[in-house]
């Protein structure tokens, strides 16, 4: 029981992208110990991270002119 009381308190890869936690969702798996792997979630949530902050400055810099 307490097994899945603590998963359901974990933010998943999809809940993070659907309620745009990401940054959390990396914080996260990095505060489990979580290794950077090739193709887990945690680097296609790093890749998704960069790429919205990449976007998120893109934008702001268009808007300022």
């Amino acid at each position: 029981m307490a097994m899945m009381m603590l998963r359901s308190e974990q933010l998943t890869l999809r809940e993070a992208l659907a309620s745009d936690q990401l940054e959390a969702f990396v914080r996260q798996e990095q505060a489990r110990g979580v290794e950077l792997a090739k193709g887990s979630e945690l680097e296609r949530a790093l890749a998704l991270l960069i790429a919205q902050t990449q976007r998120r400055t893109e934008c702001r810099s268009i808007c300022r002119m």
